[in-house]
């Protein structure tokens, strides 16, 4: 991987009619997904940055072939930030600026979004992710300190009178269950939280709370993965442009610092930190860095669980969140420039290539891809 030229910024318009007019729009069943591969679609979500509001979360299909981006519909949101899946449950949940959560049901058809209702937070969610188990939605809010809790029931719909407001550290950035569903982790600045399920599951204790230190250095944690099969932990971090690797207690949820490396080369100064995201086959981890503009690879060692460096790969500019599909084989990013690119991933190195570049006319900064198993 290396670096090619950065990438501009973000207008004031939409980022899906802008999509719609930089894609060829083919109908929704035209492309044929692979035999044995199901269907993949990616949702975008524009940036709150942008100077005028954004009203849709853009739907596109998702190529499982060549990781080509095809318009599928708008699903219609007020400012939409940050979003997050489940997919075995085909729900979908957005972010309403200042302070809403919608949850939607996915059509594995279409891709098309059907409202399962709202709720309002004591604040503004910068990053939202659903346990494991699918019974809980979880928030952090950056500007208020404090992380959230909201049970779903059967249907997946939030449950507006049992939401939970608890209190973190600083600048909270992120939130995210661990595989075992026992524990729950939060990057803080300068630390990382850990906290314990309440004795029904659906809420976290209050009291049960352990901070981690990440290793010395001026290190700020901002989000964090976890391998699928194994308890290992990555993290990138958002000052000094790292990612540290812990191992992860399957009994008391305690972290251990194994390794740091940079995500940038070393004469790089400038950046920070963003998103971090492990191949589901467990092989590769990759992270963001804004301003560099880039995403850098790792891959893990199956036996250690640590990381060997591939390189950067230029990537869309202010790369704040990024996704990988169901199938490990592409990295889907967006940012706050005009662009969304599309690199493929080696199946054997990890390395990563461009693969689609689409110039859009807003930022869209987050990012999810769901797939879906063929009809049988």
């Amino acid at each position: 991987m290396r670096i090619v030229g950065g990438l501009g910024w973000a207008n004031a318009a939409w980022v899906c009619l802008a999509l719609a007019v930089a894609l060829p729009c083919r109908a929704v069943g035209q492309e044929a997904a692979g035999r044995d591969d199901g269907v993949s679609y990616a949702y975008f979500a524009g940036s709150n940055w942008s100077r005028s509001k954004n009203t849709a979360i853009g739907i596109y299909r998702l190529s499982v072939a060549d990781g080509g981006l095809t318009p599928v519909v708008e699903q219609p949101l007020e400012n939409p930030g940050p979003l997050a899946v489940h997919a075995e449950n085909r729900r979908l949940y957005a972010v309403s600026y200042p302070d809403k959560i919608h949850a939607y049901e996915i059509d594995p058809g279409t891709g098309g979004l059907k409202s399962l209702g709202e709720i309002q937070l004591p604040g503004r969610p910068e990053y939202i992710a659903v346990d494991r188990r699918g019974r809980c939605l979880l928030a952090a809010m950056y500007h208020q300190k404090q992380v959230v809790a909201c049970p779903l029931d059967d249907q997946g719909r939030p449950q507006a009178d049992r939401v939970q407001a608890l209190d973190a550290g600083e600048r909270p950035h992120a939130i995210l269950g661990d595989r075992h569903g026992k524990f729950v982790y939060v990057p803080c600045a300068g630390e990382i939280w850990q906290y314990a399920w309440n004795e029904d599951g659906t809420g976290l204790a209050p009291k049960e709370v352990a901070r981690h230190k990440p290793p010395k250095g001026r290190h700020r944690p901002r989000h964090l993965w976890f391998h699928p099969t194994k308890d290992w932990l990555y993290v990138v971090n958002e000052s000094s442009r790292t990612v540290t690797f812990f191992q992860v207690d399957p009994e008391t949820g305690g972290l251990t610092a194994v390794q740091t490396l940079p995500t940038v080369p070393e004469d790089v100064v400038k950046g920070s930190g963003a998103d971090i995201h492990v191949t589901p086959d467990g092989r590769f981890v990759y992270a963001s860095t804004r301003e560099h503009n880039s995403i850098a690879g790792f891959s893990i060692d199956q036996k250690s669980g640590e990381l060997t460096p591939l390189g950067q790969a230029a990537t869309a500019r202010g790369p704040r969140d990024f996704a990988i599909d169901p199938g490990g084989r592409f990295v889907v990013a967006g940012g706050t420039g005009r662009s969304i690119v599309v690199h493929a991933i080696d199946q054997e190195s990890g390395q990563t290539k461009t693969k689609h570049t689409y110039d859009v006319a807003a930022g869209p900064v987050w990012v999810e891809v769901v797939g879906f198993p063929p009809p049988r």
